[in-house]
């Protein structure tokens, strides 16, 4: 292992003095296994809509798109509530889980990465109800990967044709 050098400045004299920073794991040139095991979790907490494991995926402050708009988190809490609401109108829609069908990956730089998945939503025997695709930027920072941005490309359509069960919840914060 390397150790790296970090330079901090000194309130005291102005100067920058040096300083060891921990030692790093060396960084895989291509991180497209550990973007899979991502994703691979990130399935598994969908699956059972599970709003703070999901939540736990995306970097703060992060950005999500829909058809209806964007929304912006800052705070874990916030984004936990609107997946909350968002599996809540799944729910709604006789939904009861969600998995991926298909994921595409695409490493932009050693730090970001970008996929495409398509999602299959499924009803109470475990049939497919609907899908939708939703595309995602991914940012590696202190040492794991997290969702920035995502991107729900047809979602809002593809769930329009599903009757709710009750009133519609929406994913942007009141």
């Amino acid at each position: 292992m390397r150790l790296q050098t970090m330079y901090v400045e000194t309130s005291s004299s102005g100067y920058a003095t040096a300083r060891a920073a921990a030692p790093q794991p060396p960084r895989s040139p291509d991180p497209t296994a550990d973007l899979q095991c991502l994703f691979k979790s990130y399935d598994a907490a969908s699956f059972d809509f599970d709003a703070e494991a999901v939540a736990g995926f995306y970097d703060l402050p992060c950005l999500i798109s829909t058809q209806g708009g964007n929304a912006s988190f800052t705070a874990r809490g916030e984004l936990r509530a609107a997946m909350a609401r968002l599996f809540a109108g799944y729910r709604q829609r006789g939904l009861v889980s969600a998995s991926i069908v298909d994921l595409k990956l695409k490493t932009l730089s050693p730090d970001f990465a970008r996929a495409v998945v398509r999602w299959s939503l499924g009803n109470a025997r475990g049939m497919e109800v609907t899908g939708f695709s939703c595309s995602y930027t991914l940012r590696h920072a202190d040492r794991r990967w997290r969702i920035a941005h995502a991107v729900a490309l047809d979602e809002a359509a593809r769930l329009a044709g599903l009757t709710p069960r009750g009133p519609m919840l929406s994913l942007t914060p009141r």
